[in-house]
């Protein structure tokens, strides 16, 4: 059995009986140095986890068994507070199952914090720097990719008003600060805790203009809470609600996805999390938006051959504060070559090249992934509809006819916009 125990902020001290036995009777004990450094008097053999996980699992894998027998040996895994919470559980759950593996936690170096600062954390969203260095945060790394991941952070910490962050000796409450600053984001009070439980421990409270100019110890944790009376906080509630409202975008007259059909349409797409998104002939990017929302581990291209829209789509952008778009200004399906296998494909354009683009996306796509194409004329109903019959894909066409209330010289008349084909394909 591997038990994977949790050391709270005061050490051994803060372990029960139970949890004392386990580590004393222990044949494998493993934990960061610091952790271990609690027990100087285990006789048995010793492992430090870096950033060595994987030969870990290998040392846990040898010495599961007696030599010679098959009864088990106890393992034991010293932990930071709950090892659930941004631990080592779940990476050796991975490893060796569910059944194999017991979990003792403590309280958490974030609960420790909440506690100090006397903030519910009822509402609160959590993050890890750990280990970021190469693909994360830190201004030092310039790559694109690593650029990428870095403002997929920043989006992530902008959209929530109230935030614990595990920090690293790389992503320190200093730079995470200056990066939210350089990108406009000031409107959080922020508290950074240092060495809790120890003689050193202390607690910075300030703006990000404050924290940006302070050291800090390299074990800490930092919790932003935005400002009361704060504009970005009002915005907030719009964001997560489906469908937001066509006024809420800039776009050219006539080149937006309508807020209803926008529903239907991302309904139909069946996007999950970490999603790739294709959105052709992108308009206003109305779609792009709320697409990247849903999919926030994923990323959406949206492609658009028109300058002027693509202002706009840049305009949306910076407004919702989403990181993973990336646009294309490109004719389609010339456009599309280069990116990557996409999860489900949005068409809102594409006129007299519908078929080209039909037959390039059919190739990219993966199998059980859709595409989705809003007609509003019915030469491309028909092309479209014929497409996938001629693929033999799974396919449906719905028509969505919509009507709002309008105030004219104090009746109300229902004004009907043109009526929408939606047609969707699904590979098999």
């Amino acid at each position: 059995m591997i038990y994977i125990i949790g050391i709270g902020i005061e050490g051994k001290a803060s372990l029960s009986r139970w949890a004392l036995k386990l580590i004393e009777k222990a044949t494998l004990l493993i934990g960061g140095r610091r952790h271990l450094a609690c027990f100087p008097e285990f006789q048995g053999r010793k492992v430090v986890i870096g950033s060595n996980l994987d030969e870990v699992a290998k040392r846990i894998q040898e010495g599961s068994k007696v030599k010679g027998q098959g009864s088990k040996k106890n393992i034991v895994v010293l932990a930071s507070g709950d090892p659930n919470f941004f631990g080592i559980a779940d990476f050796l759950i991975k490893k060796f199952g569910k059944k194999a593996v017991k979990i003792i936690p403590n309280v958490s170096t974030m609960q420790e914090a909440f506690a100090r600062i006397k903030e519910n954390w009822n509402d609160a969203r959590f993050l890890s720097l750990h280990g970021r260095v190469a693909t994360g945060f830190s201004l030092r790394n310039q790559k694109s990719g690593v650029k990428s991941q870095r403002e997929n952070i920043i989006a992530e910490i902008s959209r929530f008003n109230k935030i614990g962050i595990f920090t690293d000796p790389e992503n320190t409450p200093s730079q995470i600060a200056k990066v939210l600053l350089e990108r406009g984001i000031k409107d959080y009070k922020a508290y950074v805790c240092e060495d809790l439980g120890t003689a050193k421990e202390n607690i910075t409270q300030g703006t990000l203009f404050q924290i940006v100019r302070k050291k800090f110890l390299p074990l800490n944790v930092m919790i932003l809470i935005r400002c009361q009376g704060s504009r970005v906080k009002g915005q907030e509630i719009s964001w997560y609600s489906l469908g937001i409202p066509d006024s809420e975008f800039s776009y050219s007259r006539g080149m937006i996805t309508k807020e209803e059909i926008r529903v239907i349409s991302l309904s139909k797409l069946k996007l999950k999390q970490d999603s790739i998104v294709w959105d052709i002939g992108a308009g206003s990017g109305s779609l792009s938006i709320e697409a990247a929302m849903l999919a926030n581990e994923g990323k959406v291209f949206a492609v658009e051959k028109d300058a002027a829209r693509i202002k706009h789509i840049e305009k949306n952008k910076k407004k919702f504060k989403v990181a993973n778009i990336e646009i294309i200004h490109k004719n389609a399906p010339d456009g599309l070559k280069k990116l990557p296998t996409p999860d489900a494909v949005f068409i809102g354009g594409g006129g007299e090249d519908i078929s080209r683009i039909l037959t390039v996306c059919s190739k990219k796509m993966r199998c059980g992934g859709s595409i989705i194409v809003n007609a509003i004329t019915l030469e491309t109903l028909k092309t479209a509809a014929d497409f996938f019959n001629k693929v033999d894909w799974n396919t449906e066409t719905v028509s969505v006819n919509i009507a709002k209330a309008k105030d004219v010289a104090g009746l109300h008349l229902f004004n009907a916009y043109n009526p929408v084909f939606i047609i969707v394909g699904e590979k098999p």
